[in-house]
């Protein structure tokens, strides 16, 4: 029933406890333990049991005895990996950490999933292209560079916007952020004013049922001085909403940002900053040198769809939008500056089929697609993918150490959590020499 073996502990079975006398240990419980008592963890993080996961039966004479399952602990999915010195994207089994496949690219700098994950855009920061790799094992082209794109120079950061719309590509030697379509793959648009070496960005969905409900989506791109330049869409044609075009700076300095990513919690708008020197009540920045991480928040507007007018239509604005910094933490609670941000995905609705707009490309994945929301827009609920309890931090150079993940409590608190018990004080996850951290979610 267990066939093929793979040496480790099936955690479920179809088989239920009545009968066999198993028990199932992917439930909710205390996922900690108490490490100094000798009492090891007794359940799952999860607040509630999810009833689905059903792993294979007790062992039988014949094959034809053992009762259907759903799921088990599989050979592992796909991993990317960039190898720039070799100029490669690597394809790993994310399980056994074998080398699968190896994908030449130009100059392979950053990564950008589709949420429909058909897609990995690929940055070549020194020639100037993005490299489309087809991701789906289905296709007749899976593993082969099917595209490849012209943007600006020095290309860096990207964003592939959730409800599939667009690809956002910030290129930091020219002062640009090109956006290409997420249909045709190719460049449909370049803009350009208020950036300042644009280097990082992230996208929030369209608000079609949640926050101001304006019918757009914002991407949010972060500066090398430190500012943060909005970016409204469209559509900007005759009785248009949106300006597809930029709208207005960060009046907060994050100095000497390190990235930004989208809070998966806050349907508002949200998404926390890495960088130096914590922003105070009045919006100013602390001693840089100093580690921080703040929370920049849509806080304010007129709610519902805001059509074009004639002035409106050639001036692109804000349009009464209010920004500021919700939480900003420092170095009492950081164990160092961080570099990268990214968030757990213990609890998700991924199940559920992606979400997508009458502007998203192609039909939307049935399950695990990358969109930040679900639901049904306007007749049902809608509720964000992901309720993430932590927040994980690459800090490469903490203080007395040689690197470290600190983990931060989205509670409300935004307290470090302790992640050995067994040492005095509050302990990060080594990590030595960390750059990077990522999640399923990740754009």
């Amino acid at each position: 029933c267990i066939s093929p073996f793979i040496g480790g502990q099936e955690p479920t079975s179809i088989d239920t406890q009545a009968t066999a006398g198993l028990t199932n240990l992917l439930v909710p419980g205390d996922p900690n333990g108490a490490p100094l008592q000798g009492i090891p963890p007794s359940g799952l993080l999860t607040l509630e049991q999810n009833a689905y996961f059903q792993g294979p039966s007790l062992e039988q004479a014949t094959v034809a005895a053992c009762l259907q399952f759903q799921i088990r602990q599989q050979i592992g999915h796909y991993l990317y990996v960039i190898d720039r010195a070799r100029r490669e994207i690597v394809v790993l089994n994310s399980n056994r950490m074998t080398v699968i496949d190896r994908i030449v690219t130009f100059d392979p700098t950053s990564l950008g999933m589709s949420p429909n994950l058909n897609f990995l855009a690929v940055v070549n920061q020194l020639s100037d292209l993005v490299s489309f790799l087809d991701i789906n094992p289905n296709s007749s082209t899976f593993h082969q560079i099917v595209q490849e794109t012209i943007v600006g120079r020095r290309p860096r950061g990207v964003s592939w916007e959730p409800g599939n719309e667009d690809i956002l590509v910030t290129n930091e030697g020219d002062n640009t952020m090109s956006i290409l379509s997420a249909s045709s793959l190719t460049v449909r648009r370049v803009v350009g004013s208020q950036l300042n070496q644009p280097f990082d960005l992230t996208t929030t969905p369209r608000q079609q049922c949640w926050g101001l409900s304006r019918n757009v989506y914002f991407a949010y791109i972060l500066n090398r001085n430190g500012n943060v330049t909005i970016f409204e869409s469209g559509p900007n044609s005759v009785n248009g909403w949106g300006y597809d075009d930029i709208i207005g700076v960060s009046t907060e300095t994050f100095l000497n940002p390190k990235a930004i990513q989208a809070d998966p919690l806050d349907l508002r708008s949200a998404m926390w900053i890495a960088h130096e020197g914590p922003i105070n009540a009045q919006g100013q920045p602390g001693p840089i040198g100093t580690p921080a991480l703040s929370k920049f928040v849509l806080i304010s507007g007129s709610l519902g769809q805001l059509p074009l007018n004639f002035t409106s239509l050639t001036v692109p604005q804000l349009r009464d939008l209010s920004y500021g910094v919700q939480v900003s933490l420092g170095q009492n609670r950081l164990s160092g500056l961080p570099v990268d941000l990214a968030f757990d995905d213990l609890r998700v609705l991924s199940g559920l089929p992606n979400y997508q707009s009458t502007f998203s490309s192609g039909p939307p994945a049935q399950s695990n697609g990358k969109h930040l929301v679900r639901g049904a827009c306007p007749n049902g609920p809608i509720q964000n993918t992901s309720e993430t309890t932590y927040l994980f931090l690459a800090v490469p150079n903490p203080i007395g150490g040689t690197g470290v993940v600190d983990v931060i409590l989205l509670d409300g608190t935004f307290g470090r959590v302790d992640t050995n018990p067994f040492q005095p004080g509050i302990q990060s996850i080594p990590a030595p020499d960390v750059q990077v951290v990522s999640s399923f979610f990740r754009q």
